[in-house]
């Protein structure tokens, strides 16, 4: 297993959670928030592609969210 550290600043843990689980499947991620980040333990590492996807995806969460 791997953990991914994700800065909390516009991040919502439901559409990180969703996120991981659309890559992984249902139950192999776990996000739990420590002092202002999350940790993320998946199965391994993100890849480059990954992470910029999971940027985008977060990011427009947090935009629909607000509006």
């Amino acid at each position: 297993m791997a953990i991914e550290i994700i800065r909390a600043t516009y991040t919502e843990q439901n559409a990180l959670e969703l996120f991981l689980t659309s890559i992984f499947g249902q139950g192999t991620a776990t996000v739990i928030w420590k002092r202002g980040r999350f940790h993320c333990t998946i199965p391994r590492g993100l890849t480059e592609d990954e992470k910029q996807r999971m940027t985008e995806v977060v990011m427009m969460a947090e935009h629909y969210q607000n509006h």
